[in-house]
Protein backbone atom coordinates (compact mmCIF):
# COMPACT_ATOMS: atom_id res chain seq x y z
CA UNK A 1 0.00 0.00 0.00
CA UNK A 2 1.25 2.95 -1.15
CA UNK A 3 1.44 6.70 2.03
CA UNK A 4 -1.17 8.13 -0.32
CA UNK A 5 -3.84 5.04 0.84
CA UNK A 6 -2.32 4.99 4.50
CA UNK A 7 -2.48 8.53 5.55
CA UNK A 8 -6.46 8.76 3.80
CA UNK A 9 -7.04 5.05 5.79
CA UNK A 10 -5.60 6.26 9.00
CA UNK A 11 -7.65 10.05 9.06
CA UNK A 12 -9.68 10.37 6.66
CA UNK A 13 -12.49 7.13 7.01
CA UNK A 14 -15.25 8.13 8.99
CA UNK A 15 -17.85 5.68 6.77
CA UNK A 16 -16.01 3.99 4.52
CA UNK A 17 -12.94 3.34 7.02
CA UNK A 18 -14.72 2.16 10.04
CA UNK A 19 -16.92 0.08 7.99
CA UNK A 20 -13.56 -1.41 6.76
CA UNK A 21 -12.43 -1.78 10.12
CA UNK A 22 -15.86 -2.70 11.68
CA UNK A 23 -16.00 -5.95 9.32
CA UNK A 24 -11.96 -6.71 9.43
CA UNK A 25 -12.47 -7.35 13.35
CA UNK A 26 -15.85 -9.43 13.31
CA UNK A 27 -16.72 -12.17 10.97
CA UNK A 28 -19.13 -9.87 8.97
CA UNK A 29 -18.24 -8.96 5.12
CA UNK A 30 -16.33 -6.01 4.53
CA UNK A 31 -18.93 -2.96 3.37
CA UNK A 32 -16.92 -0.91 1.56
CA UNK A 33 -17.37 -0.04 -2.28
CA UNK A 34 -14.55 0.34 -4.62
CA UNK A 35 -13.90 3.87 -6.30
CA UNK A 36 -14.44 1.46 -9.50
CA UNK A 37 -17.42 -0.59 -8.40
CA UNK A 38 -20.30 -0.49 -10.74
CA UNK A 39 -23.53 -0.65 -8.40
CA UNK A 40 -26.49 -1.24 -10.19
CA UNK A 41 -29.99 0.77 -9.62
CA UNK A 42 -33.03 -0.24 -10.02
CA UNK A 43 -34.76 1.44 -13.10
CA UNK A 44 -37.97 2.38 -11.08
CA UNK A 45 -38.54 3.67 -7.54
CA UNK A 46 -41.10 1.68 -5.29
CA UNK A 47 -43.12 4.06 -2.90
CA UNK A 48 -41.73 5.08 0.20
CA UNK A 49 -43.95 5.29 3.18
CA UNK A 50 -46.46 8.11 2.89
CA UNK A 51 -45.33 10.43 5.65
CA UNK A 52 -41.45 10.65 3.74
CA UNK A 53 -41.18 14.42 2.77
CA UNK A 54 -38.49 16.33 0.94
CA UNK A 55 -36.03 15.99 -1.57
CA UNK A 56 -32.62 13.63 -2.22
CA UNK A 57 -29.91 14.76 -4.45
CA UNK A 58 -26.99 11.63 -4.55
CA UNK A 59 -24.47 9.77 -6.79
CA UNK A 60 -25.19 6.88 -8.95
CA UNK A 61 -24.52 4.59 -11.77
CA UNK A 62 -28.75 4.38 -13.07
CA UNK A 63 -28.47 4.57 -16.78
CA UNK A 64 -24.26 2.63 -17.31
CA UNK A 65 -22.81 1.13 -14.44
CA UNK A 66 -19.62 2.59 -15.62
CA UNK A 67 -20.91 5.81 -15.52
CA UNK A 68 -21.47 7.99 -12.07
CA UNK A 69 -24.02 10.53 -12.18
CA UNK A 70 -25.74 12.67 -10.16
CA UNK A 71 -29.74 12.84 -9.52
CA UNK A 72 -32.01 14.92 -7.91
CA UNK A 73 -35.64 12.49 -6.53
CA UNK A 74 -38.54 13.79 -4.38
CA UNK A 75 -38.56 11.41 -1.31
CA UNK A 76 -42.00 10.34 -2.41
CA UNK A 77 -40.31 8.92 -5.58
CA UNK A 78 -41.39 10.75 -8.43
CA UNK A 79 -38.98 13.35 -10.38
CA UNK A 80 -36.19 11.27 -10.53
CA UNK A 81 -33.93 13.91 -12.70
CA UNK A 82 -30.18 13.41 -14.13
CA UNK A 83 -28.73 16.29 -13.10
CA UNK A 84 -25.02 15.91 -14.68
CA UNK A 85 -25.75 13.54 -17.46
CA UNK A 86 -22.14 13.61 -18.43
CA UNK A 87 -19.41 10.98 -19.72
CA UNK A 88 -17.46 11.88 -16.80
CA UNK A 89 -17.46 10.69 -13.24
CA UNK A 90 -19.75 13.19 -11.19
CA UNK A 91 -19.68 11.99 -7.90
CA UNK A 92 -20.31 12.91 -3.77
CA UNK A 93 -22.87 15.76 -4.42
CA UNK A 94 -23.27 18.15 -1.09
CA UNK A 95 -26.54 20.28 -1.30
CA UNK A 96 -26.25 23.78 -0.06
CA UNK A 97 -27.98 24.76 3.03
CA UNK A 98 -30.52 26.93 0.99
CA UNK A 99 -30.52 24.06 -1.94
CA UNK A 100 -29.73 26.44 -4.50
CA UNK A 101 -26.31 25.08 -5.33
CA UNK A 102 -24.51 21.53 -5.78
CA UNK A 103 -21.12 21.20 -5.04
CA UNK A 104 -19.37 18.02 -6.33
CA UNK A 105 -16.40 16.01 -7.66
CA UNK A 106 -15.86 15.36 -11.23
CA UNK A 107 -12.83 13.88 -13.46
CA UNK A 108 -14.26 15.71 -16.81
CA UNK A 109 -11.34 18.43 -17.20
CA UNK A 110 -9.03 15.38 -16.72
CA UNK A 111 -8.33 15.62 -13.42
CA UNK A 112 -10.49 15.09 -10.53
CA UNK A 113 -12.01 18.52 -9.19
CA UNK A 114 -14.42 20.56 -7.35
CA UNK A 115 -17.46 21.49 -9.36
CA UNK A 116 -20.60 24.02 -8.40
CA UNK A 117 -24.14 24.09 -10.29
CA UNK A 118 -27.19 25.33 -9.91
CA UNK A 119 -29.75 22.92 -7.92
CA UNK A 120 -31.38 21.91 -11.19
CA UNK A 121 -27.97 21.19 -12.91
CA UNK A 122 -27.31 24.49 -14.93
CA UNK A 123 -24.47 26.37 -14.73
CA UNK A 124 -21.92 24.04 -13.83
CA UNK A 125 -18.61 26.11 -12.79
CA UNK A 126 -15.38 24.63 -11.69
CA UNK A 127 -14.17 26.00 -8.17
CA UNK A 128 -10.83 24.67 -7.98
CA UNK A 129 -7.43 24.07 -10.05
CA UNK A 130 -5.11 20.98 -9.41
CA UNK A 131 -2.01 23.08 -10.36
CA UNK A 132 0.84 20.52 -9.37
CA UNK A 133 3.51 23.98 -9.32
CA UNK A 134 1.14 25.52 -7.21
CA UNK A 135 1.72 22.71 -4.35
CA UNK A 136 -2.08 21.66 -4.47
CA UNK A 137 -1.54 18.04 -5.97
CA UNK A 138 -4.85 16.27 -5.33
CA UNK A 139 -8.30 17.45 -3.87
CA UNK A 140 -9.93 14.28 -1.82
CA UNK A 141 -13.53 13.73 -2.51
CA UNK A 142 -14.79 14.93 1.05
CA UNK A 143 -17.54 18.17 0.89
CA UNK A 144 -19.12 20.02 3.35
CA UNK A 145 -21.06 23.19 3.16
CA UNK A 146 -20.79 25.58 6.30
CA UNK A 147 -24.36 25.54 7.59
CA UNK A 148 -24.44 29.30 6.53
CA UNK A 149 -23.55 28.44 3.17
CA UNK A 150 -20.95 30.76 2.88
CA UNK A 151 -17.97 28.29 2.72
CA UNK A 152 -17.49 24.76 1.50
CA UNK A 153 -14.96 22.52 3.25
CA UNK A 154 -12.56 19.63 1.95
CA UNK A 155 -9.55 18.17 2.61
CA UNK A 156 -6.71 17.80 0.12
CA UNK A 157 -3.59 16.46 -0.18
CA UNK A 158 -0.19 18.73 -0.09
CA UNK A 159 2.69 17.21 -0.60
CA UNK A 160 1.12 13.58 -0.36
CA UNK A 161 -0.33 14.98 3.44
CA UNK A 162 -4.15 15.77 3.94
CA UNK A 163 -4.92 19.41 4.59
CA UNK A 164 -8.18 20.91 5.22
CA UNK A 165 -9.24 23.71 2.75
CA UNK A 166 -12.38 26.00 2.38
CA UNK A 167 -13.12 27.58 -0.68
CA UNK A 168 -16.49 30.22 -1.48
CA UNK A 169 -19.01 28.90 -3.38
CA UNK A 170 -17.88 31.41 -6.45
CA UNK A 171 -14.42 29.79 -6.33
CA UNK A 172 -12.76 32.57 -4.57
CA UNK A 173 -11.34 32.74 -0.85
CA UNK A 174 -9.39 29.52 -1.82
CA UNK A 175 -7.20 28.58 2.10
CA UNK A 176 -5.55 26.28 3.55
CA UNK A 177 -6.64 25.62 7.27
CA UNK A 178 -4.15 23.24 8.82
CA UNK A 179 -1.23 23.59 6.07
CA UNK A 180 0.72 21.33 8.38
CA UNK A 181 2.48 18.43 7.78
CA UNK A 182 0.61 15.83 9.41
CA UNK A 183 -2.45 14.11 8.29
CA UNK A 184 -5.55 16.44 8.95
CA UNK A 185 -8.95 15.48 7.62
CA UNK A 186 -13.16 14.55 8.69
CA UNK A 187 -14.56 18.24 8.52
CA UNK A 188 -17.59 18.94 10.75
CA UNK A 189 -19.16 22.11 10.77
CA UNK A 190 -20.49 23.39 14.05
CA UNK A 191 -24.34 24.54 13.98
CA UNK A 192 -23.13 28.50 14.17
CA UNK A 193 -20.68 27.98 10.84
CA UNK A 194 -18.47 29.40 13.64
CA UNK A 195 -15.99 26.58 14.23
CA UNK A 196 -14.66 23.16 12.65
CA UNK A 197 -14.43 19.71 14.60
CA UNK A 198 -11.33 17.34 12.67
CA UNK A 199 -9.36 14.72 13.13
CA UNK A 200 -5.20 14.58 12.92
CA UNK A 201 -2.18 12.80 14.13
CA UNK A 202 -0.09 15.63 14.73
CA UNK A 203 0.40 14.39 18.07
CA UNK A 204 0.80 10.65 17.40
CA UNK A 205 -2.81 8.67 17.50
CA UNK A 206 -5.46 10.85 15.17
CA UNK A 207 -7.35 12.58 17.57
CA UNK A 208 -10.32 15.14 18.28
CA UNK A 209 -9.35 18.51 17.19
CA UNK A 210 -11.89 21.72 16.80
CA UNK A 211 -10.93 25.68 15.37
CA UNK A 212 -12.25 28.51 14.62
CA UNK A 213 -13.30 28.34 11.09
CA UNK A 214 -10.53 30.46 10.04
CA UNK A 215 -8.10 28.15 10.97
CA UNK A 216 -7.26 30.33 14.64
CA UNK A 217 -7.81 28.76 17.93
CA UNK A 218 -6.61 25.17 17.30
CA UNK A 219 -7.62 22.94 20.89
CA UNK A 220 -7.14 19.25 20.93
CA UNK A 221 -10.31 17.22 22.86
CA UNK A 222 -9.48 13.87 23.13
CA UNK A 223 -6.36 12.65 24.30
CA UNK A 224 -5.63 8.89 24.20
CA UNK A 225 -3.02 6.68 22.56
CA UNK A 226 -6.53 5.45 20.64
CA UNK A 227 -8.30 6.19 17.36
CA UNK A 228 -10.28 9.25 18.31
CA UNK A 229 -13.16 10.05 15.17
CA UNK A 230 -15.28 12.67 15.27
CA UNK A 231 -19.05 12.17 14.08
CA UNK A 232 -20.90 15.55 14.46
CA UNK A 233 -22.39 17.81 16.58
CA UNK A 234 -25.37 17.77 18.45
CA UNK A 235 -28.18 20.38 16.59
CA UNK A 236 -27.87 23.07 19.36
CA UNK A 237 -23.64 23.03 18.91
CA UNK A 238 -23.68 21.90 22.86
CA UNK A 239 -22.20 18.49 22.40
CA UNK A 240 -19.67 16.51 20.02
CA UNK A 241 -20.81 12.71 19.08
CA UNK A 242 -17.55 10.52 18.24
CA UNK A 243 -16.61 6.86 18.09
CA UNK A 244 -13.18 5.13 19.67
CA UNK A 245 -11.25 1.84 20.23
CA UNK A 246 -9.93 3.59 23.42
CA UNK A 247 -11.81 0.48 25.23
CA UNK A 248 -10.30 -2.11 22.74
CA UNK A 249 -13.13 -2.45 20.58
CA UNK A 250 -15.08 0.52 19.10
CA UNK A 251 -18.04 2.30 21.18
CA UNK A 252 -20.04 5.71 20.47
CA UNK A 253 -19.01 8.53 23.27
CA UNK A 254 -20.62 12.27 23.48
CA UNK A 255 -18.75 14.97 25.15
CA UNK A 256 -19.36 19.00 25.70
CA UNK A 257 -17.83 20.88 22.73
CA UNK A 258 -15.12 22.23 24.57
CA UNK A 259 -14.21 18.08 25.39
CA UNK A 260 -15.09 17.89 28.81
CA UNK A 261 -17.43 15.03 30.04
CA UNK A 262 -16.61 12.59 27.64
CA UNK A 263 -19.38 10.12 28.20
CA UNK A 264 -19.22 6.30 26.69
CA UNK A 265 -22.70 5.44 25.01
CA UNK A 266 -22.33 2.18 24.21
CA UNK A 267 -20.92 -0.94 26.16
CA UNK A 268 -20.98 -4.07 24.48
CA UNK A 269 -18.11 -6.36 23.34
CA UNK A 270 -19.17 -6.02 19.62
CA UNK A 271 -18.29 -2.91 17.53
CA UNK A 272 -20.12 0.21 17.41
CA UNK A 273 -19.77 3.08 15.01
CA UNK A 274 -20.91 5.92 12.88
CA UNK A 275 -23.43 7.25 15.13
CA UNK A 276 -25.47 10.52 14.01
CA UNK A 277 -27.64 13.03 16.06
CA UNK A 278 -31.19 13.31 14.92
CA UNK A 279 -32.24 16.92 13.45
CA UNK A 280 -33.83 17.28 17.19
CA UNK A 281 -31.15 15.87 18.97
CA UNK A 282 -33.35 13.60 20.59
CA UNK A 283 -32.05 10.14 19.07
CA UNK A 284 -29.09 9.09 18.02
CA UNK A 285 -28.52 6.41 15.09
CA UNK A 286 -25.78 4.37 14.73
CA UNK A 287 -24.18 0.79 13.52
CA UNK A 288 -23.40 -2.32 15.33
CA UNK A 289 -22.53 -5.79 14.76
CA UNK A 290 -23.98 -7.28 18.21
CA UNK A 291 -26.35 -9.21 16.95
CA UNK A 292 -23.93 -10.62 14.21
CA UNK A 293 -23.60 -8.76 11.34
CA UNK A 294 -23.57 -4.61 10.90
CA UNK A 295 -27.27 -3.46 12.05
CA UNK A 296 -28.92 0.20 12.01
CA UNK A 297 -29.94 0.65 15.79
CA UNK A 298 -31.26 3.60 17.61
CA UNK A 299 -30.81 4.96 21.23
CA UNK A 300 -31.86 7.92 22.81
CA UNK A 301 -29.29 10.53 23.10
CA UNK A 302 -28.44 9.88 26.70
CA UNK A 303 -27.56 6.20 25.74
CA UNK A 304 -30.76 4.53 26.83
CA UNK A 305 -32.94 2.60 24.35
CA UNK A 306 -30.32 1.14 22.56
CA UNK A 307 -32.63 -1.26 20.13
CA UNK A 308 -31.88 -2.70 16.26
CA UNK A 309 -34.50 -0.90 13.94
CA UNK A 310 -33.58 -3.07 10.72
CA UNK A 311 -33.57 -6.43 11.67
CA UNK A 312 -32.82 -8.05 8.76
CA UNK A 313 -29.96 -10.71 6.78
CA UNK A 314 -28.57 -7.56 4.80
CA UNK A 315 -25.62 -5.77 6.23
CA UNK A 316 -26.46 -2.20 6.78
CA UNK A 317 -23.74 0.23 5.78
CA UNK A 318 -24.82 4.01 5.22
CA UNK A 319 -27.44 6.07 6.57
CA UNK A 320 -29.15 9.22 6.53
CA UNK A 321 -31.85 10.90 8.99
CA UNK A 322 -35.20 12.59 7.15
CA UNK A 323 -35.29 16.23 8.01
CA UNK A 324 -38.05 15.78 10.35
CA UNK A 325 -36.56 13.02 12.06
CA UNK A 326 -39.14 10.36 11.38
CA UNK A 327 -37.21 8.15 9.20
CA UNK A 328 -33.95 7.09 7.84
CA UNK A 329 -32.43 6.35 4.75
CA UNK A 330 -30.74 3.11 4.66
CA UNK A 331 -27.78 1.72 1.96
CA UNK A 332 -27.18 -1.97 2.28
CA UNK A 333 -25.79 -5.56 0.96
CA UNK A 334 -26.74 -8.90 0.90
CA UNK A 335 -24.20 -11.98 0.17
CA UNK A 336 -20.75 -13.28 0.98
CA UNK A 337 -18.93 -12.36 -2.28
CA UNK A 338 -17.65 -8.82 -1.85
CA UNK A 339 -17.44 -8.69 -5.72
CA UNK A 340 -21.08 -9.64 -5.87
CA UNK A 341 -22.50 -8.32 -3.26
CA UNK A 342 -26.56 -7.42 -3.77
CA UNK A 343 -26.89 -3.67 -2.70
CA UNK A 344 -30.16 -1.92 -1.72
CA UNK A 345 -31.56 0.57 -0.43
CA UNK A 346 -34.82 1.69 1.49
CA UNK A 347 -36.45 4.10 3.64
CA UNK A 348 -37.33 3.21 7.08
CA UNK A 349 -39.68 4.37 10.04
CA UNK A 350 -37.73 4.94 13.10
CA UNK A 351 -39.84 2.45 14.99
CA UNK A 352 -38.71 -0.23 12.48
CA UNK A 353 -41.83 -0.15 10.85
CA UNK A 354 -42.81 0.66 7.41
CA UNK A 355 -39.45 -0.17 5.08
CA UNK A 356 -39.84 0.43 2.14
CA UNK A 357 -37.04 -0.45 -0.84
CA UNK A 358 -35.74 2.84 -2.70
CA UNK A 359 -33.32 3.74 -5.07
CA UNK A 360 -29.99 3.06 -3.98
CA UNK A 361 -27.26 6.20 -4.33
CA UNK A 362 -24.09 7.19 -2.53
CA UNK A 363 -23.54 10.29 -0.47
CA UNK A 364 -27.39 11.55 -0.21
CA UNK A 365 -28.38 14.83 0.77
CA UNK A 366 -32.17 14.51 2.21
CA UNK A 367 -33.98 18.19 2.42
CA UNK A 368 -37.00 19.15 3.60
Amino acid sequence: MDSYSKRIELILGVAVLLNFLGSACSNSSPSTIPPTASVPLPQQVPTPPAQSLGRMVFGGTLNDPANFEIYKINADGSELTNLTNHPARDMLPAWSPDQNLIAFTSDRDGKTQIYRMNSDGSEVNRLTNDDLEKGILRYSPYLSWSPDGKWIAFTALVNDTPDIFIIKPDGTGLTNLTNDPFSDGVVNWSPDSQRILFNSDRNGAPQIYIMDADGTHVTQLTDTKAAEVPAGWSPDGRQILFYTNRDGNWEIYVMHSDGSAQTRLTDEPAFDNNPAFSPDGERIAFRSNRDGHWQLYLMYSDGSGQHNISDSEAVDNWFWWSPDGTQIYLSSTLGEDTQNLEWSASIINIDGSGRKPFLFGGNVNWRP
